[in-house]
């Protein structure tokens, strides 16, 4: 059951990430700004989304690997690219919404796609390693 929430909070993450790209192109592109401006909620969804999906998972991990210690000991690599990857990815992700307030982002809509664009491509990344690697591997899931 944590498997299939997962996959669909990797569906949530992604389709909201999409979102706000597809809604920052927009201004780029000289679109008005509506006056109930979605990008604060989007990225607060996303902000959200992230941080329940990343604690319910890591917890599932720390839980899968006390009660099977080998597979820590045989997939350390892929355990501690698990954990440096994520928590710098969310460390961007924070200082990418520290630096870039609403107010910003409309001003500068370029300038944002500059910072946001590889964090989506990296979200994207992740979702498909974790999916087709790091779950079946270390989990046992697919």
């Amino acid at each position: 059951m944590k498997f299939r929430m997962f996959c669909a909070q990797h569906d949530e993450m992604a389709q909201v990430t999409r979102a706000i790209v597809e809604h920052v192109t927009d201004l780029t592109r000289g679109r008005a700004l509506e006056a109930d401006d979605p990008l604060p909620g989007l990225r607060w969804t996303l902000s959200r989304t992230v941080a329940n999906h990343c604690s319910a998972e890591v917890e599932l991990l720390r839980d899968h690997l006390q009660r099977n210690p080998q597979i820590g000991i045989d997939r350390a690599d892929m355990v501690r690219r698990y954990h440096d990857e994520l928590l710098a990815w969310r460390s961007a992700l924070m200082e990418c919404n520290a630096d870039w307030p609403p107010k910003r982002v409309t001003q500068e809509p370029s300038g944002f796609l500059d910072v946001f664009r590889p964090l989506a491509d990296a979200l994207y990344q992740r979702i498909r390693w974790e999916e087709h690697e790091f779950y079946p591997k270390v989990l046992g899931r697919t």
